[in-house]
């Protein structure tokens, strides 16, 4: 069964910078396991999906 469809701007407009946001939380947890001393694999591989993540939401949005 298919999702209606929300015509709303705003909404669209909200999801878009709530996806924004949460793409830079993913860089920050990249940026963080890359900036500490002993390389911590888990941080960047979490910010990794993460930003994966909001990007594959943003193209269901379009």
């Amino acid at each position: 069964m298919a999702e209606p469809v929300d015509v709303s701007k705003k909404h669209f407009y909200i999801s878009l910078v709530k996806s924004a946001v949460r793409i830079a939380a993913g860089g920050a947890f990249v940026w963080a396991g890359y900036s500490l001393e002993i390389p911590f694999l888990p941080l960047i591989v979490g910010g990794g999906l993460l930003i994966v993540a909001e990007i594959l939401g943003i193209a269901e949005e379009l």
